[in-house]
């Protein structure tokens, strides 16, 4: 899965990489980003954006009337749920990123790891996005989309974002069909992936910086 990841934008890089003219030129620095916090999504909703959006689908869940956030969709069951389905044939987006962090769990003890293609290189997880209030049609929500861990990566946990390179990035945006992933998708860029342990500082979503990807020793 993909519970917590950095974001080190330029937004102006970012604009020429994928030639985007909207008016939007913040930058964003997040060593830590948490679900239902904001970041910066690309969009292609009849232009390429750059915006900020809120991590997570809010539902209610029916059998215990709680309302929950969902973070990660499956690419397994995206074309079938009825909480994704919509947004994966109508509204692709790429979620840039500089790393990510995964907590390798044994026995009571939860170990954390950091998760990048050195040194920090922007990656895009492929996601989803709809609006919060469909009504209002202001904020926008997104989720990451994740596969099965590839041979690297299932020794810390079983799941793994569906990472892409710049080019594969335009391609899944510009996939009006949804035929461009599945299950067995494999980025050209997956064979960069490296990771390291990290302290238990980053378990607190309120420590923010360089600090959170320290290597462990």
């Amino acid at each position: 899965m993909c519970g917590r990841y950095i974001q080190l934008i330029n937004s102006n890089k970012i604009k020429k990489k994928f030639d985007i003219k909207s008016l939007f030129n913040e930058n964003f620095q997040s060593y830590n980003i948490a679900p239902s916090q904001n970041s910066l999504i690309i969009t292609n909703n009849e232009k390429i954006d750059l915006e900020s959006a809120n991590w997570g689908f809010a539902f209610n869940d029916k059998k215990s009337n709680i309302l929950k956030n969902v973070i990660n969709s499956r690419i397994e069951t995206l074309k079938e749920k009825y909480l994704f389905k919509d947004s994966y044939l109508k509204r692709k987006c790429l979620v840039p990123s500089n790393g990510y962090y995964e907590w390798f769990k044994n026995k009571d003890e939860k170990t954390p790891y950091f998760i990048n293609i050195p040194n920090c290189e922007t990656m895009y997880f492929a996601g989803i996005w709809k609006y919060n209030n469909f009504k209002e049609n202001i904020k926008k929500n997104f989720t990451i989309i994740t596969k099965k861990s590839n041979n690297k990566l299932n020794k810390i946990h079983n799941r793994m974002p569906i990472i892409l390179s710049q080019n594969e990035g335009e391609n899944y945006i510009n996939d009006y069909n949804s035929s461009y992933l599945d299950k067995e998708f494999t980025s050209s860029i997956e064979e960069n992936i490296d990771f390291y342990s990290i302290s238990k500082y980053v378990n607190n979503p309120l420590n923010n910086s360089i600090d959170c990807i320290k290597p462990l020793n």
